[in-house]
């Protein structure tokens, strides 16, 4: 009889190159692993001039807010969303707004004239 360890070291390495790779017990932390760049892609889809990208960014930033998680890092590129034409971005950038401004104070205060910006273009 061969002597195999009972467990298993296998990671689940399967993942390719570039890619995530994560951990299958909660506590190796490989869930964490990649938490500094968790909001790169929502800031990447905020910067476009698309306005489908920009709504589909705010509805996942305003649902990770209703389940939670914390998003104040995202201010900088939400704030300059609020001159947006597009209504409904418009209205989600407030959403965000009212729940991060008394946390994010001075860049609230920094981004007023975007603010103003947003009013002129309405």
């Amino acid at each position: 009889m061969s002597a195999a360890p009972a467990y298993s070291e296998d990671k689940g390495g399967s993942a390719g190159p570039g890619e995530p790779e994560y951990g299958h017990d909660p506590a190796s932390g490989g869930i964490f692993s990649s938490d500094y760049k968790r909001h790169d892609d929502l800031k990447e889809m905020l910067d476009t001039n698309k306005d489908s990208l920009k709504l589909e960014a705010m509805k996942r930033i305003v649902a990770m807010i209703a389940r939670g998680k914390n998003a104040s890092d995202l201010f900088p590129a939400v704030v300059k969303n609020v001159a947006c034409k597009n209504i409904e971005v418009k209205k989600l950038v407030y959403v965000y707004l009212v729940r991060y401004a008394e946390e994010q104070q001075d860049l609230a205060l920094l981004s007023i004239s975007t603010f103003q910006r947003g009013l002129k273009s309405s």
